[in-house]
């Protein structure tokens, strides 16, 4: 048996149990899938955590909001992509603690979905956090045109810039008073921010709206459309759920978990499939 799980706050109503429970179901492979919300035990830290899981003997972890950076200090090894974007969303337990970043990946992986190879033009990225740090390198990874940061947190936002020079990613921070102007610069918004969740309600744009020629990207599924995928959609925005990210990130995690037992071909047959489950589920 497997045992894997998934470390956060705020996560009652995560899908992670489900979606890897049905892929170990998909591939017969047994596991285990449990969530491990510190927003209700406030006596347990993300460390301790970490440590117990692996005295239980779990294979990894998956790590959300609001951990994704702090999560790196307690790794040995990290990979390339954690080690660029400095965040990590799994953690492998072997003889070494493993970090790895499947919100880039599957990033990457969505993006393709909807929009092939055509390269992203200007971006509006709403949030620096674990989710907006992964996001942006793998926007400068397809060679996007430019990127506007909207942080709310200057010093972060300012070290994250500066983190996407050294790769000659062209990234500006903005403010609030900016955003509008911003909006009619841009292609496409992505959100890296928890405003949406159903425990954080709002728009992340506030009384901004987007428009018609905007493609617009959520990272949030629980809704599954947000406040701000409902304004793209009465504009006639293309939207894109935050289903996608779940799904595709979700995958790359449960090949790390569970790569060895199975062919990473046969597990990507299962993308349509899996959308039309979750999006059936979902999508209201």
């Amino acid at each position: 048996m497997i045992k894997l799980g998934l470390i956060g706050k705020n996560i009652q109503s995560s899908q992670a149990p489900d979606i890897h429970k049905r892929l170990g179901n998909l591939f017969n492979i047994p596991l285990s899938y449990e969530i491990y919300d510190l927003n209700e035990n406030n006596k347990i830290n993300l460390l301790d955590q970490v440590r117990i899981l692996i005295k239980m003997n779990f294979s990894g972890v998956n790590i959300t909001f609001p951990f994704k950076e702090e999560v790196m200090k307690y790794a040995d090894i990290i990979n390339f992509s954690s080690s660029t974007v400095k965040s990590s969303n799994t953690l492998l337990f072997k003889e070494n603690i493993f970090a790895e970043n499947t919100d880039y990946t599957g990033f990457l992986r969505s993006y393709e979905f909807h929009f092939n190879k055509n390269k992203p033009k200007k971006i509006l990225v709403l949030g620096g956090g674990g989710v907006g740090r992964a996001i942006t390198f793998a926007l400068g990874s397809i060679d996007v045109e430019h990127i506007y940061l909207y942080e709310k947190d200057q010093l972060r936002g300012q070290n994250l810039i500066k983190d996407l020079e050294f790769l000659k990613i062209n990234c500006t921070l903005i403010n609030s008073n900016k955003l509008e102007k911003t909006l009619f610069e841009v292609q496409g918004i992505v959100n890296c921010t928890p405003v949406g969740h159903f425990d954080f309600p709002g728009c992340p744009l506030g009384e901004l709206l987007p428009s018609n020629h905007h493609w617009i990207f959520d990272v949030v599924y629980t809704p599954a459309k947000t406040d701000l995928l409902i304004k793209g959609e009465k504009v006639g925005a293309k939207i894109i759920s935050g289903i996608d990210l779940f799904i595709f990130q979700a995958l790359d995690s449960f090949l790390l978990f569970c790569g060895d037992k199975i062919d990473k071909d046969q597990i990507s047959k299962q993308i349509l499939f899996l959308r039309q489950h979750y999006f059936k589920l979902l999508y209201k």
